[in-house]
Protein backbone atom coordinates (compact mmCIF):
# COMPACT_ATOMS: atom_id res chain seq x y z
CA UNK A 1 0.00 0.00 0.00
CA UNK A 2 1.36 3.30 -0.90
CA UNK A 3 1.00 6.97 0.27
CA UNK A 4 -0.35 10.02 -1.34
CA UNK A 5 3.51 10.82 -1.67
CA UNK A 6 4.44 7.71 -3.07
CA UNK A 7 6.20 5.96 -0.01
CA UNK A 8 5.54 2.51 0.76
CA UNK A 9 3.59 2.33 4.42
CA UNK A 10 5.18 0.31 6.84
CA UNK A 11 3.67 -3.34 7.74
CA UNK A 12 2.28 -3.57 10.57
CA UNK A 13 4.25 -6.77 11.96
CA UNK A 14 1.34 -7.77 14.39
CA UNK A 15 -1.14 -8.50 11.53
CA UNK A 16 1.50 -10.79 9.53
CA UNK A 17 1.67 -14.99 10.66
CA UNK A 18 5.28 -15.20 12.27
CA UNK A 19 8.02 -17.91 10.61
CA UNK A 20 10.60 -19.43 12.07
CA UNK A 21 11.27 -23.74 12.72
CA UNK A 22 8.19 -25.57 14.34
CA UNK A 23 10.04 -27.13 17.50
CA UNK A 24 6.91 -28.87 19.03
CA UNK A 25 3.02 -29.47 18.52
CA UNK A 26 0.78 -29.44 21.43
CA UNK A 27 -2.50 -30.34 21.84
CA UNK A 28 -3.56 -27.82 24.60
CA UNK A 29 -2.55 -24.16 25.12
CA UNK A 30 -1.53 -25.07 28.10
CA UNK A 31 1.50 -27.50 27.41
CA UNK A 32 2.99 -25.01 24.72
CA UNK A 33 2.73 -22.34 27.62
CA UNK A 34 4.63 -24.46 29.71
CA UNK A 35 7.49 -25.37 26.85
CA UNK A 36 7.85 -21.21 26.02
CA UNK A 37 8.22 -20.89 30.13
CA UNK A 38 10.60 -23.62 30.49
CA UNK A 39 13.04 -21.77 27.60
CA UNK A 40 12.23 -18.58 29.49
CA UNK A 41 13.21 -19.97 32.37
CA UNK A 42 16.55 -20.80 30.99
CA UNK A 43 17.49 -17.65 29.37
CA UNK A 44 16.73 -18.37 26.11
CA UNK A 45 15.73 -15.45 23.45
CA UNK A 46 11.69 -16.01 24.28
CA UNK A 47 11.16 -13.04 21.89
CA UNK A 48 11.96 -15.24 18.73
CA UNK A 49 9.72 -17.57 19.91
CA UNK A 50 5.58 -17.70 18.75
CA UNK A 51 2.88 -20.00 19.06
CA UNK A 52 0.66 -20.63 16.81
CA UNK A 53 -3.27 -22.04 17.01
CA UNK A 54 -4.27 -24.20 14.04
CA UNK A 55 -7.81 -25.33 13.22
CA UNK A 56 -9.50 -22.32 15.18
CA UNK A 57 -13.08 -24.06 16.43
CA UNK A 58 -16.08 -21.34 18.01
CA UNK A 59 -17.25 -23.43 20.77
CA UNK A 60 -20.86 -22.30 22.93
CA UNK A 61 -20.81 -24.60 25.97
CA UNK A 62 -24.32 -24.51 27.64
CA UNK A 63 -24.83 -23.79 30.92
CA UNK A 64 -28.04 -24.13 32.02
CA UNK A 65 -31.88 -24.15 31.43
CA UNK A 66 -33.51 -20.40 31.58
CA UNK A 67 -36.86 -19.95 33.47
CA UNK A 68 -38.68 -16.71 34.38
CA UNK A 69 -37.84 -17.06 38.38
CA UNK A 70 -34.31 -17.40 36.94
CA UNK A 71 -34.34 -14.59 34.59
CA UNK A 72 -35.21 -12.19 37.42
CA UNK A 73 -33.10 -13.57 40.03
CA UNK A 74 -30.14 -12.95 37.85
CA UNK A 75 -31.04 -9.81 36.55
CA UNK A 76 -32.15 -8.73 40.30
CA UNK A 77 -28.77 -9.72 41.56
CA UNK A 78 -26.84 -7.78 38.69
CA UNK A 79 -29.09 -4.69 39.73
CA UNK A 80 -28.00 -4.56 43.17
CA UNK A 81 -24.48 -4.90 42.04
CA UNK A 82 -24.61 -1.88 39.47
CA UNK A 83 -26.94 -0.18 42.37
CA UNK A 84 -24.08 -0.76 45.17
CA UNK A 85 -21.29 0.99 43.33
CA UNK A 86 -23.75 3.95 42.21
CA UNK A 87 -24.20 4.07 45.74
CA UNK A 88 -21.25 4.26 46.70
CA UNK A 89 -20.17 6.84 44.40
CA UNK A 90 -22.80 9.25 44.81
CA UNK A 91 -22.15 9.28 49.17
CA UNK A 92 -18.91 9.92 48.76
CA UNK A 93 -18.30 12.76 45.87
CA UNK A 94 -21.97 14.15 46.56
CA UNK A 95 -21.72 14.62 50.37
CA UNK A 96 -24.95 12.55 51.38
CA UNK A 97 -25.28 9.72 53.41
CA UNK A 98 -23.92 6.34 52.93
CA UNK A 99 -26.57 4.77 54.86
CA UNK A 100 -29.46 6.20 52.84
CA UNK A 101 -27.61 6.42 49.92
CA UNK A 102 -26.68 3.22 49.58
CA UNK A 103 -29.71 0.78 50.02
CA UNK A 104 -31.59 2.89 48.37
CA UNK A 105 -29.62 2.72 45.01
CA UNK A 106 -29.18 -0.99 45.59
CA UNK A 107 -33.41 -1.28 45.65
CA UNK A 108 -33.39 0.52 42.51
CA UNK A 109 -30.89 -1.49 40.49
CA UNK A 110 -32.59 -4.76 41.24
CA UNK A 111 -35.94 -3.55 40.49
CA UNK A 112 -34.85 -2.24 37.37
CA UNK A 113 -32.65 -4.78 36.00
CA UNK A 114 -35.31 -7.11 37.16
CA UNK A 115 -37.84 -5.75 34.91
CA UNK A 116 -35.22 -5.26 32.20
CA UNK A 117 -34.10 -8.78 32.46
CA UNK A 118 -37.92 -10.18 32.57
CA UNK A 119 -39.08 -7.93 29.79
CA UNK A 120 -35.91 -9.22 27.45
CA UNK A 121 -36.89 -12.62 27.67
CA UNK A 122 -40.76 -12.27 27.30
CA UNK A 123 -40.06 -10.31 24.05
CA UNK A 124 -37.72 -13.84 22.93
CA UNK A 125 -41.08 -16.10 22.79
CA UNK A 126 -39.12 -19.38 23.96
CA UNK A 127 -36.33 -19.38 21.09
CA UNK A 128 -33.22 -19.04 23.50
CA UNK A 129 -34.35 -21.43 26.73
CA UNK A 130 -30.69 -21.79 28.03
CA UNK A 131 -27.25 -20.15 29.01
CA UNK A 132 -24.24 -20.78 27.67
CA UNK A 133 -20.40 -19.53 27.21
CA UNK A 134 -18.87 -19.18 23.73
CA UNK A 135 -14.46 -19.78 23.49
CA UNK A 136 -12.64 -19.88 20.25
CA UNK A 137 -10.14 -22.35 20.70
CA UNK A 138 -7.74 -24.36 18.59
CA UNK A 139 -6.97 -28.11 17.98
CA UNK A 140 -3.56 -27.65 18.33
CA UNK A 141 -0.64 -24.95 19.02
CA UNK A 142 2.49 -25.32 17.29
CA UNK A 143 5.66 -23.51 18.73
CA UNK A 144 7.72 -21.66 16.40
CA UNK A 145 11.33 -20.72 17.28
CA UNK A 146 13.76 -18.41 14.86
CA UNK A 147 15.59 -21.02 12.64
CA UNK A 148 19.07 -19.47 13.65
CA UNK A 149 18.22 -20.18 18.05
CA UNK A 150 16.48 -23.46 16.39
CA UNK A 151 18.91 -25.83 17.69
CA UNK A 152 19.11 -24.41 21.05
CA UNK A 153 15.57 -24.57 21.44
CA UNK A 154 15.24 -28.16 20.91
CA UNK A 155 18.11 -29.20 23.13
CA UNK A 156 16.20 -27.38 25.97
CA UNK A 157 12.92 -28.19 25.23
CA UNK A 158 14.72 -32.12 25.52
CA UNK A 159 15.42 -31.98 29.19
CA UNK A 160 11.42 -30.78 29.76
CA UNK A 161 9.41 -34.21 30.35
CA UNK A 162 6.03 -34.21 29.10
CA UNK A 163 3.71 -36.81 28.90
CA UNK A 164 0.85 -37.13 25.86
CA UNK A 165 2.66 -35.31 23.81
CA UNK A 166 4.52 -36.67 20.62
CA UNK A 167 5.79 -33.92 19.02
CA UNK A 168 7.39 -32.50 21.76
CA UNK A 169 11.00 -32.80 21.61
CA UNK A 170 11.70 -34.73 24.89
CA UNK A 171 9.20 -37.51 23.45
CA UNK A 172 11.72 -38.19 20.52
CA UNK A 173 15.13 -37.35 21.50
CA UNK A 174 17.23 -39.18 18.43
CA UNK A 175 14.95 -37.28 15.80
CA UNK A 176 15.73 -33.39 17.80
CA UNK A 177 18.33 -32.62 15.32
CA UNK A 178 15.81 -33.07 12.04
CA UNK A 179 14.03 -30.26 10.40
CA UNK A 180 10.22 -30.15 11.31
CA UNK A 181 7.32 -32.24 10.23
CA UNK A 182 10.43 -34.36 8.50
CA UNK A 183 10.30 -37.86 8.65
CA UNK A 184 12.96 -40.10 9.84
CA UNK A 185 14.53 -41.28 6.20
CA UNK A 186 14.38 -45.25 6.32
CA UNK A 187 16.80 -47.18 4.29
CA UNK A 188 15.27 -48.70 0.36
CA UNK A 189 14.90 -52.08 0.86
CA UNK A 190 17.38 -54.64 -1.43
CA UNK A 191 16.84 -55.59 -5.36
CA UNK A 192 16.51 -59.24 -5.03
CA UNK A 193 18.92 -61.12 -6.80
CA UNK A 194 17.13 -62.69 -9.00
CA UNK A 195 15.78 -59.44 -10.72
CA UNK A 196 18.94 -59.40 -12.50
CA UNK A 197 18.72 -62.71 -13.13
CA UNK A 198 15.79 -64.65 -13.66
CA UNK A 199 17.19 -67.92 -13.64
CA UNK A 200 18.74 -67.07 -10.82
CA UNK A 201 16.20 -68.44 -8.68
CA UNK A 202 14.59 -71.80 -10.41
CA UNK A 203 15.82 -74.91 -9.69
CA UNK A 204 16.93 -77.31 -12.41
CA UNK A 205 14.62 -79.60 -13.67
CA UNK A 206 15.30 -83.46 -13.60
CA UNK A 207 13.51 -85.88 -15.66
CA UNK A 208 10.88 -87.93 -13.52
CA UNK A 209 11.08 -91.64 -14.10
CA UNK A 210 7.85 -92.80 -16.01
CA UNK A 211 5.46 -94.96 -13.87
CA UNK A 212 4.51 -97.75 -15.10
CA UNK A 213 0.80 -98.32 -16.49
CA UNK A 214 -1.89 -99.56 -13.76
CA UNK A 215 -4.62 -102.05 -14.49
CA UNK A 216 -7.18 -99.31 -14.39
CA UNK A 217 -5.23 -97.01 -16.75
CA UNK A 218 -5.03 -99.78 -19.20
CA UNK A 219 -8.41 -100.71 -18.95
CA UNK A 220 -11.80 -98.60 -20.43
CA UNK A 221 -12.31 -96.77 -17.47
CA UNK A 222 -13.08 -97.63 -13.45
CA UNK A 223 -15.10 -100.03 -13.14
CA UNK A 224 -14.71 -101.41 -16.72
CA UNK A 225 -12.38 -104.68 -17.47
CA UNK A 226 -12.63 -104.35 -21.36
CA UNK A 227 -9.02 -102.56 -23.11
CA UNK A 228 -8.83 -98.87 -23.15
CA UNK A 229 -10.02 -97.87 -26.46
CA UNK A 230 -8.89 -93.73 -27.72
CA UNK A 231 -7.37 -91.13 -25.65
CA UNK A 232 -10.68 -90.81 -22.67
CA UNK A 233 -11.62 -93.22 -21.11
CA UNK A 234 -15.48 -95.17 -21.07
CA UNK A 235 -18.05 -94.91 -18.74
CA UNK A 236 -18.39 -97.40 -16.09
CA UNK A 237 -21.27 -99.25 -18.15
CA UNK A 238 -18.69 -99.51 -21.01
CA UNK A 239 -20.27 -96.78 -23.60
CA UNK A 240 -17.61 -93.97 -24.91
CA UNK A 241 -16.87 -90.56 -23.03
CA UNK A 242 -17.67 -88.53 -26.05
CA UNK A 243 -19.89 -89.44 -29.29
CA UNK A 244 -20.76 -92.89 -30.28
CA UNK A 245 -18.39 -96.18 -31.08
CA UNK A 246 -18.63 -97.42 -34.20
CA UNK A 247 -17.33 -100.88 -34.48
CA UNK A 248 -14.99 -102.27 -37.19
CA UNK A 249 -16.90 -104.63 -39.55
CA UNK A 250 -15.34 -107.95 -41.37
CA UNK A 251 -15.57 -108.07 -45.13
CA UNK A 252 -18.93 -109.72 -46.17
CA UNK A 253 -18.83 -113.07 -47.64
CA UNK A 254 -19.99 -113.51 -51.47
CA UNK A 255 -23.52 -114.00 -52.10
CA UNK A 256 -24.43 -117.95 -52.51
CA UNK A 257 -25.66 -117.30 -55.95
CA UNK A 258 -22.29 -115.98 -57.19
CA UNK A 259 -20.69 -119.32 -55.12
CA UNK A 260 -22.88 -121.82 -57.29
CA UNK A 261 -21.87 -120.13 -60.55
CA UNK A 262 -18.24 -119.84 -59.53
CA UNK A 263 -18.38 -123.47 -58.91
CA UNK A 264 -20.29 -125.13 -62.28
CA UNK A 265 -18.09 -122.53 -64.61
CA UNK A 266 -15.10 -124.51 -62.73
CA UNK A 267 -16.94 -128.23 -63.19
CA UNK A 268 -17.68 -127.01 -66.97
CA UNK A 269 -13.92 -126.09 -67.94
CA UNK A 270 -12.44 -129.51 -66.44
CA UNK A 271 -15.35 -131.89 -68.58
CA UNK A 272 -14.79 -129.82 -72.46
CA UNK A 273 -11.36 -132.29 -72.80
CA UNK A 274 -13.32 -135.19 -72.10
CA UNK A 275 -16.14 -134.71 -74.41
CA UNK A 276 -13.80 -133.71 -77.43
CA UNK A 277 -12.17 -137.08 -77.30
CA UNK A 278 -14.71 -139.16 -77.01
CA UNK A 279 -16.48 -137.52 -80.37
CA UNK A 280 -13.19 -137.84 -82.44
CA UNK A 281 -13.29 -141.54 -81.26
CA UNK A 282 -16.82 -142.07 -81.97
CA UNK A 283 -16.58 -140.36 -85.56
CA UNK A 284 -13.19 -141.96 -86.20
CA UNK A 285 -14.96 -145.59 -85.59
CA UNK A 286 -17.49 -145.42 -88.48
CA UNK A 287 -14.89 -144.19 -90.71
Amino acid sequence: MTTPLGTTASRDLGRVLPTGETIGRYTSYLDAQKAVDYLADNKFAVQRVAIIGNDLKAVERVTGRLSYPRVALGSAATGAWFGLFVGLILSLFADSEMVSTVPSSIALGAIFWLLFGVLTYAFQRGKRDFTSTNQVIATSYDVLVDPTVAGEARRLLQQLPMNGQAQHPGSNPSAWGQAPNQTPQQQAPERPASWNNPEAGQQPQTPQPSQPETAEDQTAGPGTTGPRRGQFPDLPDGRPQYGERVEDQPAADPPAADQAGAADERSAGTDRPADGGHGSSAAGGPR
